[in-house]
């Protein structure tokens, strides 16, 4: 079976293991940072992902499906996947004003929109650092991320 470990840290690591304490032991000797432990461990219903050779010698993730991505942001991640989410029904940008640059117009919609998924990730990170290390409900995002329509 594929389980997900959650670290300490934040990070998350994907094994294959028979049990639940076959996958706490497998990524316990991955390599893990000093001081980082595993904080839980759950199985996944699925998992899929594409590799590809790079010409480094080593394997790229390319791609993971759908269905994957969304169970482990939803479950592990949930303060990120609500950003992506927030983010995604922020209009883009508004009209375009005639009287300023377009590429400036784009990069200030482009930066509104990164810095909603860069607040998930501020308290994802935030979250890993607390004394509970458990995933939980996300927090609030910033007004604007809830009152914009989507694209």
């Amino acid at each position: 079976m594929v389980y997900l470990a959650r670290l300490a840290s934040g990070d998350s690591v994907v094994t294959f293991a028979r049990d639940e304490n076959d996958a706490r032991e497998a990524v316990s000797h991955s390599g893990l940072e000093a001081g980082d432990e595993v904080v839980s461990v759950r199985r996944l219903p699925r998992f899929c992902l594409r590799l590809t050779p790079a010409d480094s010698g080593t394997l790229e993730i390319n791609s993971w499906d759908d269905a994957t991505l969304d169970d482990i942001l939803l479950n592990e991640y949930p303060r990120l996947n609500a950003a992506i989410r927030a983010a995604n029904r922020v209009k883009f940008m508004p009209s375009p004003d005639p009287n300023r640059p377009m590429f400036e117009q784009l990069r200030e919609a482009y930066n509104k929109n990164t810095e909603i998924i860069r607040e998930g990730i501020r308290q994802e990170k935030q979250q890993a650092h607390s004394p509970e290390n458990a995933p939980a409900t996300p927090a609030k995002l910033p007004a604007q991320a809830h009152k914009m329509s989507r694209r």
